[in-house]
């Protein structure tokens, strides 16, 4: 039986460089991953709803305010940066 498909979303001024990502993604793990780019704002209010993801990108503070309200695990911070950075190169 297949995993089921990872389900990330990012905001809109992160998509390309997640598309980038999620292909690579892929391709190394033969994991399927949906992914999504919308607004922000729409996105953090979605989250904030209860809209369940296994990967949300947005900015920090919105991230932030995600975590403090419990929608979402601690932010990784410096480490999660420095990770893309290797992995894009």
């Amino acid at each position: 039986m297949a995993d089921a498909a990872l389900k990330l979303a990012s905001s809109m001024a992160t998509r390309e460089l997640l598309a980038a990502l999620v292909a690579k993604f892929q391709q190394d793990t033969g994991q399927a991953v949906t992914a999504e780019a919308a607004g922000g704002v729409e996105l953090a209010r979605r989250v904030e709803q209860g809209e369940q993801l296994d990967v949300v990108v947005l900015a920090a503070n919105a991230i932030d305010k995600l975590a403090a309200a419990g929608r979402v695990g601690p932010p990784a911070g410096a480490h999660s940066c420095e990770s893309v950075r290797r992995a894009v190169g």
